[in-house]
């Protein structure tokens, strides 16, 4: 059994219907014409106990979750309400979500909720880069408030017989092609300098960035899609320390997934010039940047989320590089991954820092 690019997600988990029926799955960032909503209608064809449908606007969600209801009714379906790019917030749906005794356990995490290139540097209630905020810091801390039903889901969860597979209950970071634009700015998460003026190893790749949109951007402190290639390398450095952390402990998985090319609101701010140049010189490199629809964009997201031969990550090589986190294109794809996103002790450095900026040390 093998899957394309051009699989449509609802064929993957309709080959594994074992890792969805009567599951509890959460899902973040969903509304009307969302990738999330299309990874929401995957798994609620097979049945899942619960599906937790978490986003900004109660009247997106309510409309998203009626959308599903009228398609998939066997399914319960919960709303919960979250901006996470508001620390406030994110307590407040977490604590939310953990006395909620109809839901004791979660199977599967998605963090799929994302901004891109927000045209002007702006921060957050909590004085954040808001991508940086939005994309990695709101989910890391939510991971982690709701983690013990995570554990409690995967205490109930038998070991496979090959210790080199991943257990199912598992936690999905949406990163991205473009954290090859910018790895994490430790010294300047905010963007207040200019790219000569970082380390050298947090510079953005300035020569990728002028072939594929014909700018370098070198004279200015910010740029969107820095903040949004710093955010997915998070994300995918974020799914490597949950690994460290959780793995061989409590029997959960985590993975990072770039969805390809997806026709959703996510790239209403860059520019259609920036976005057609970028197009066709990822063409001219011999990679295919043809725009998936939303149910096929959903597909790596939903193999890395059920599909029960994905082996575990490697998070003990010699040389420091991660391998096996992260996915494209229904596949494990670790050439498409830079250096500075598979670095164990980049991500060892981003979980500490990310604990100092939520003002909480979570130790499982």
């Amino acid at each position: 059994m093998t899957f394309t690019p051009q699989t449509p997600a609802a064929e993957i988990t309709a080959s594994f219907p074992e890792a969805v029926q009567g599951k509890t799955i959460l899902i973040t960032g969903v509304s009307p014409g969302s990738l999330g909503l299309a990874t929401a209608e995957a798994f609620a064809s097979q049945s899942p106990a619960n599906l937790i449908i978490s986003g900004r606007s109660t009247e997106k969600v309510q409309a998203a979750i009626t959308h599903l209801e009228s398609t998939y009714p066997a399914t319960t379906y919960h709303a919960l309400i979250m901006d996470l790019s508001s620390q406030k917030s994110v307590r407040a749906a977490a604590s939310q979500l953990l006395a909620d005794t109809s839901i004791p356990t979660i199977d599967i995490l998605i963090n799929n909720a994302g901004v891109m290139s927000i045209p002007t540097r702006t921060l957050t209630e909590d004085g954040l880069e808001t991508t940086f905020a939005t994309n990695h810091i709101g989910h890391f801390l939510f991971t982690n408030l709701i983690l013990p039903k995570l554990i409690k889901a995967a205490s109930t969860t038998t070991k496979a017989t090959d210790s080199d597979l991943a257990p199912p209950t598992r936690i999905i970071n949406l990163s991205s092609f473009g954290h090859q634009f910018s790895p994490v700015r430790f010294t300047d998460l905010s963007f207040t300098k200019l790219p000569n003026e970082l380390p050298e190893s947090e510079r953005p790749d300035l020569q990728k960035t002028e072939y594929l949109t014909g700018n370098s951007h070198a004279d200015e402190a910010y740029y969107g899609f820095f903040s949004y290639g710093q955010s997915k390398t998070a994300n995918i450095l974020h799914a490597i320390s949950l690994n460290q952390k959780l793995l061989a402990k409590y029997n959960i998985a985590a993975f990072a997934v770039h969805p390809g090319t997806v026709d959703t609101g996510i790239g209403r701010h860059a520019t259609p010039s920036e976005i057609e140049t970028a197009l066709q010189r990822v063409k001219d490199l011999g990679m295919d940047p043809t725009p998936k629809s939303r149910e096929v964009g959903a597909n790596t997201t939903v193999l890395a989320a059920v599909d029960p031969r994905l082996k575990v990550v490697d998070v003990d090589s010699e040389d420091g590089q991660v391998k096996g986190v992260y996915l494209a294109d229904c596949k494990v794809d670790d050439g498409g991954a830079v250096a500075f996103a598979t670095d164990r002790g980049i991500a060892e450095r981003l979980w500490s820092v990310s604990e100092e900026l939520v003002g909480e040390k979570f130790d499982f």
